[in-house]
């Protein structure tokens, strides 16, 4: 029996291979751009200001940017980077701290227990606790700035819909964004 490449029972070739791969590759990228346009973090102002279901809200805030071309400036934003460096480097610091005074008191009793009858902390133990300091302090402190993280964005999406408002509002902020809105949309 002869099985040509030709034939239906014939072994896949490459070339199907990187067709079903391409084309997977596209359903996987429409779903994740559909995901992340129906679950912008934009759409809390929506919600909060017009009471819109919050897929409802992610739809408009980001068809509002498309169209009026501040994509970039969204895109170009670090203030959530800045927030979570921020949140990382004084975590860091304030587990540093609570480590050192940890190790250095964790040995205190002369004996294999100390004077209230616990055994010293093992390295394990101490890096549990300091593993959920850190994890701790950093969700703390992100969750103390997310209302800066949200102001700023809502002030992109007033600065989308309705910028003369903002204009007359903030004025330095309208002047900064347009200034950047213009040099992106020349570019």
């Amino acid at each position: 029996m002869d099985i040509s490449s030709d034939s239906p029972g014939a072994m896949s070739s490459p070339r199907w291979w990187k067709q079903t791969t391409a084309y997977w590759w596209r359903r996987t990228e429409v779903a994740i751009r559909g995901f992340v346009r129906s679950h912008s973090d934009l759409a809390m102002s929506h919600v909060a200001a017009y009471f819109k279901s919050y897929q409802g809200a992610a739809n408009d805030v980001i068809a509002l940017i498309e169209s009026s071309g501040v994509e970039p400036i969204i895109h170009d934003d670090i203030t959530t980077h800045m927030c979570s460096a921020l949140c990382s480097v004084v975590s860091g610091c304030i587990v540093v701290l609570f480590g050192m005074l940890l190790t250095t008191h964790r040995n205190t009793a002369t004996s294999s227990k100390n004077a209230a009858g616990n055994a010293p902390l093992d390295d394990l133990s101490l890096l549990e606790i300091l593993l959920f300091a850190y994890i701790l302090c950093y969700t703390l402190l992100l969750s103390a700035l997310e209302p800066l993280r949200a102001a700023i964005k809502a002030a992109y999406v007033c600065f989308v819909e309705h910028p003369l408002s903002l204009s007359q509002a903030l004025p330095l902020i309208y002047q900064r964004l347009s200034r950047i809105s213009d040099a992106s949309g020349s570019v």
